[in-house]
């Protein structure tokens, strides 16, 4: 009893640095092999908050026992998991040097199918002084809280509605390895801003949630005998992703996409495929900046999948989260100065 009682403090030690040195691993296989590896992506999409548990026990134990040497690992520990692990933003410091001239507000919002509240929509659309506005899941027949004398264009459950002039351009639609028929998942507008022409654009990629739901359990965690489903999106949402960005790429003036990515911005492969677009939340946001609620076979946590990016030509100054307004996603404001 007593070799155990001294052998304590030597264990705390060892269950402190194996404990980050497992932090820095799942970290790894997340920027690593995320959307490519169906167990990293489980962790990619998955309740991060899960990975700082162990502090719930180790933190006591050490002020227990008074061993505050151990505290130098553990606050790397916490500093981790809050950190970039459940990925907390910093801005960069060029969000704090404007260099053009604020032109544009621009708001994205998944309004999960109509379940939302469109009154208080419309405020915050009024009171933010938007000048455009995407929405995504929204039914064809749905009235979208615009205000009155709007350019808008609703197709294919995706909307564009703008203060300035807009023309409608194209619904990129791409035919997904498995499927019969060709898919919407992008809503193209030019819209006339004092400033110039731009490019703007609704965007919906294929999400991984029936895969996740396929593999996760509530009571064995894991089932990797139904993990089928899960790989087979993981190639059909690189292959819609890879084809919406040769499409953008295409365009010769400014671009502004937003929208529902389905993607965090860690993931390799959002990384990937729009790794030279200009992030708005990445550059100039501050904390998670989560706009999804999600529930996986009872297991709930948020993340961080809707997006403003631009292009040359555009730069992001100011990114927020919203209020909620009904939906499981929250809309996404950001503001974009021309250079």
């Amino acid at each position: 009893m007593k070799a155990a009682f001294l052998g304590m403090p030597r264990l705390l030690r060892w269950c402190s640095w194996l404990y980050l040195m497992l932090l820095l691993l799942v970290w790894g296989l997340v920027f690593l092999v995320g959307d490519r590896w169906w167990l990293a992506t489980i962790v990619l999409y998955g309740p991060r908050w899960f990975f700082a548990l162990p502090l719930a026990l180790l933190v006591p134990l050490v002020f227990l026992r008074r061993e505050y040497f151990v505290c130098i690992p553990l606050f790397i520990c916490v500093v981790f998991v809050f950190g970039p692990l459940m990925g907390f933003n910093l801005p960069s410091a060029k969000a704090f040097k404007p260099q053009g001239q604020v032109a544009l507000r621009v708001l994205t919002y998944n309004i999960n199918g109509g379940h939302f509240n469109a009154k208080q929509c419309f405020g915050l659309i009024k009171d933010s002084a938007v000048d455009l506005v995407a929405f995504q899941e929204c039914p064809d027949n749905l009235s979208l809280p615009v205000p009155i004398g709007w350019y808008g264009i609703q197709k294919n459950g995706l909307a564009l509605f703008s203060r300035y002039p807009m023309q409608f351009i194209k619904v990129v639609q791409v035919k997904e390895p498995t499927d019969k028929w060709p898919a919407p998942c992008l809503l193209h507008g030019l819209v006339e801003t004092p400033k110039g022409v731009i490019n703007v654009c609704s965007l919906q990629l294929p999400s991984p949630r029936f895969g996740l739901q396929a593999v996760l359990d509530r009571y064995t965690l894991l089932r990797p005998s139904r993990r089928k489903l899960l790989d087979q999106q993981i190639i059909t949402r690189k292959f819609v992703a890879c084809e919406v960005k040769r499409y953008l790429s295409a365009l010769s003036k400014p671009v502004i996409v937003v929208g529902d990515f389905n993607t965090p911005a860690d993931s390799p492969l959002f990384r990937k495929v729009w790794g030279r677009f200009s992030n708005a939340f990445s550059e100039t946001g501050l904390g998670y900046g989560w706009t999804q609620r999600v529930s996986v076979s009872g297991l709930s946590f948020s993340a961080r999948i809707d997006h403003v990016l631009t292009t040359k030509g555009l730069r992001p100054l100011v990114c927020e989260v919203g209020p909620d307004l009904g939906s499981d996603h929250l809309p996404l404001i950001a503001d974009i100065e021309f250079l």
